[in-house]
């Protein structure tokens, strides 16, 4: 397994992991190779191929010394560029061969683990649409055409090998492919929502990053967050609840929080009982800093630099990140190999004592973090109304 170090991260831009990764000669060779097949123009990629040389230059990354935040770089641009080539093909053949020219400018958006730049292993997919405001007289026309759109690129990714997203957070789904004012009106509606679902659509689309099209579109989504951010402070009391309503990493006694599931013994969930409270964490302070990028690490960085995380407690968070992706990807590859196994899992009947107690230490960050969530975003009077 790769020997992921944070030095990497430090040297990262100021809202994002490095546009171009570290790698090997030999792997960044496949990189390109990957790349150019992408960015031809005249041949389409052949899903099974592709997916295969994917898996490939993967897992020859974790297997190497390459820093994480290179791993997740070189994935993020690979998928960025598919995804790019996807619509790309598709507002093509709907120009040339059914003779529909792009109505308007749009923004494809994606998010979740993709637009934070943290996705290794190909998960399901999390994306949605933003197009320009269209003439009164032409709404059904465009929301067909983008409609159309969207089941073409979406059912393609699935071809190669980001699966249909189960909750259908996809643009396909009109609630995730909007124009923009609309996309305005409904971040109005979530932003000012006590409602739990609302609050569980809000935290999705609070990770979100441009992939295609009109860049701008995106950004002012984003000034958007920022001006409601500052103007209803109430909504971190319900993200700060949102998350702790899923497990805390510890019990009450202090042990490691697992759950016996088939193939596992002892199963500790890395994501959703460890790496999503640091997330949720680290996504509530940068949003009420002004800090609007998607990427953690980038989080990470900039609460540092403006000294909201100590030198300490950015390194310990830093620790906690990475260790919990290592275990979360060593899950993965476990899983290549005995697909019987439960994903996500650690299972702590088959840690040393030292891998044990190293666990503790990067839980009791975590714990650390949802603590001061708590302490500063939670409004106590609001208990009494939820």
């Amino acid at each position: 397994m790769s020997g992921f170090t944070s030095d990497r991260a430090e040297r990262s831009g100021p809202c994002g992991t490095p546009d171009d990764p570290v790698l090997a000669p030999e792997l960044y060779g496949r990189f390109q190779d990957i790349l150019n097949q992408l960015s031809d123009e005249q041949t389409f990629p052949d899903p099974e191929q592709l997916k295969e040389h994917l898996d490939t230059f993967i897992h020859h990354m974790l297997y190497s010394p390459t820093d994480l935040a290179d791993i997740f770089t070189a994935v993020s641009t690979i998928h960025d560029r598919l995804t790019a080539r996807i619509i790309s093909h598709h507002i093509s053949i709907f120009k040339t061969r059914d003779q529909r020219p792009l109505p308007g400018p749009f923004c494809w958006i994606s998010m979740g683990s993709d637009a934070r730049k943290e996705q290794v292993v190909r998960t399901d997919q999390d994306n949605a649409l933003i197009y320009a405001d269209p003439p009164l007289s032409e709404e059904k026309k465009w929301d067909l055409y983008f409609a159309d759109l969207t089941r073409q690129v979406v059912t393609d990714l699935d071809r190669f090998g980001f699966s249909l997203c189960k909750g259908d957070v996809m643009a396909t789904n009109p609630q995730w492919r909007r124009p923009q004012t609309r996309w305005h009106q409904a971040l109005d509606q979530w932003i000012g929502s006590a409602e739990p679902a609302d609050i569980r659509t809000l935290t999705i689309l609070l990770d979100f990053r441009p992939v295609y099209g009109d860049f701008p579109m995106a950004q002012a989504l984003w000034e958007r967050v920022s001006g409601l951010f500052q103007e209803n402070p109430v909504v971190n009391h319900y993200l700060t609840r949102d998350d702790f309503l899923f497990s805390s990493p510890k019990t009450v006694f202090g042990r490691i929080r697992t759950q016996r599931v088939q193939g596992c013994r002892a199963c500790f969930n890395i994501k959703t009982a460890g790496l999503a409270h640091l997330i949720n964490a680290m996504r509530i302070l940068a949003l009420n800093h002004e800090i609007f990028c998607p990427s953690t690490l980038a989080r990470m960085a900039a609460l540092k630099d403006r000294c909201v995380l100590n030198s300490e407690e950015y390194h310990q968070s830093l620790d906690a990140f990475y260790h919990l992706n290592r275990l979360k990807i060593a899950s993965h590859l476990n899983r290549d190999r005995h697909p019987d196994l439960p994903v996500n899992c650690a299972d702590l009947s088959r840690l040393n004592p030292g891998e044990k107690r190293t666990l503790k230490t990067v839980l009791d960050t975590v714990i650390h973090l949802q603590k001061r969530i708590r302490r500063s975003y939670t409004m106590r009077w609001m208990n009494f109304f939820n």
